[in-house]
C-alpha cells in the first residue's frame, strides 16, 4: 500500500505525516527553510522500516525480553520487531490541515506474540513552534506497552558531530549481554555519557556510540499529563534548537550508528521519549510497563523549535 501524505502548517513550521507508521516525516522550519529531520518521504518502505524513520514505534519501544505463551521460547523484540506498529498503514481518522492530524491501528490477541487485542492512536498537533504528539492505547487483556515517536533529527547539521545536547537526566539504564535494560541505575556523573550540562555530541563519537536509556529526572516525582523538560539538542551554526518534553518517564538517545548506504551514520539524532525499556522484567518498569485489561495509556511527547539569532562572525580591522 503507498503511504498517504498530510500536511500541517503554522506561521513557524511546516509539517509532512504519512500514514505509514502514523509517521513524521518531515519537519520543516519556515523562517530559515530548513529541513530539520532526515526526510521520511524520499525513502522506500523498506529502508524506512529497517530504521523505523520517522514512525510511531510500539507496541513495545526499544527492547523486550519475552516468552511465548504458546511455544515457550525466549526472544527479544525490538521495537514490536516485524509488528511493529512504524511497519502498519494507520488509517488517519480526522485532519484539519492547518493544525491537527489523527490517525489509528490496531493489533490481534497475539501479534507480535503479545496478549491482547489492542487499539493505537496517535494524534499530532501544530501550535505555531510546537508539535505535540498524543500516543494512546487500549487493550483487552494484560499486555506490555510502551509508545515513542522515532524521528531522526538533524537540525539542518551534516554530522551529529556539530550538535550539542542536553539531557534532564542523572542515570542511565543498565543493560545485559542481549542489551536488554536490567532495571539497574548507572549514574552518568563524571562519565562520557553525562548531558546534564550542555556538551558537543562529537565528544562521544568513535569508541563509544550513543545509544543509551536515560531515566529522566522527573521520572521520580510527580507523573501527569502535563510534560516535563527531557532534552535540549542544538545546532550552534544556525541558531536552531529543539526542546523536548514529555510525560514519558525516559528518553532513549541515540546517534545512528547503524544506519547503512544510502544513509550516512551518525547523520542524525533520535532522542525517543518512551516508556522503560524491557520494563516488565524488573521493578522499577514494571507498574508503569503492562497495560490492564479495559484500561488505557496515554502519553504526550512536545517538540518546541526554538530559533535564535547567529551571531555575526567578528571582522579583525588590520
Amino acid at each position: 500500500m503507498m503511504s498517504n501524505f498530510t500536511y500541517l502548517e503554522s506561521s513557524n513550521l511546516g509539517v509532512m505525516l504519512t500514514s505509514r507508521g502514523a509517521g513524521l516525516a518531515q519537519l520543516i522550519s519556515k523562517g530559515r527553510n530548513i529541513e530539520l529531520l532526515l526526510d521520511a518521504s524520499q525513502w522506500a518502505a523498506d529502508l524506512i522500516d529497517q530504521f523505523c524513520i520517522g514512525g510511531t514505534v510500539g507496541p513495545y519501544a526499544g527492547r523486550l525480553q519475552h516468552k511465548n505463551g504458546v511455544t515457550g521460547e525466549s526472544s527479544v523484540l525490538l521495537h514490536g520487531s516485524n509488528s511493529g506498529l512504524h511497519r502498519l498503514d494507520w488509517r488517519l481518522d480526522h485532519t484539519d490541515h492547518a493544525i491537527t492530524a489523527s490517525y489509528s491501528t490496531s493489533l490481534n490477541h497475539g501479534d507480535g506474540g503479545l496478549p491482547g487485542d489492542r487499539e493505537f492512536s496517535v494524534r499530532y498537533t501544530l501550535e505555531n513552534d510546537r508539535l505535540v504528539i498524543d500516543l494512546a492505547a487500549t487493550s483487552n487483556r494484560d499486555t506490555p506497552i510502551s509508545l515513542t515517536n522515532h524521528a531522526y533529527f538533524t537540525l539542518g547539521a551534516r554530522s551529529v558531530s556539530d550538535l550539542s545536547l542536553q539531557i534532564n537526566a542523572h542515570s542511565v539504564l543498565e543493560t545485559d549481554s542481549l542489551q536488554c535494560a536490567t532495571g539497574a541505575l548507572l549514574p552518568v556523573a563524571n562519565t562520557r555519557l553525562d548531558f546534564t550540562g550542555q556538551r558537543l555530541l562529537a565528544d562521544v563519537q568513535g569508541p563509544l556510540d550513543l545509544d543509551h536509556s536515560y531515566v529522566l529526572d522527573s521520572a521520580e516525582g510527580e507523573q501527569g499529563l502535563v510534560p516535563h523538560h527531557a532534552a535540549i539538542l542544538a545546532n550552534s551554526a544556525n541558531g536552531i534548537s529543539l526542546n523536548v518534553s514529555t510525560t514519558q518517564p525516559c528518553l532513549q538517545a541515540y546517534t545512528a550508528s547503524q544506519l547503512s548506504e544510502p544513509l550516512k551514520p551518525y547523520s542524525a539524532v533520535c532522542l525517543e521519549a518512551q516508556g522503560f525499556p524491557n520494563g516488565p522484567s524488573y521493578m522499577l518498569g514494571r507498574n508503569e510497563s503492562v497495560v490492564r485489561a479495559g484500561h488505557s495509556v496515554s502519553q504526550r511527547i512536545v517538540y518546541h523549535i526554538i530559533e535564535n539569532p547567529v551571531a555575526e562572525p567578528k571582522v579583525s580591522e588590520g
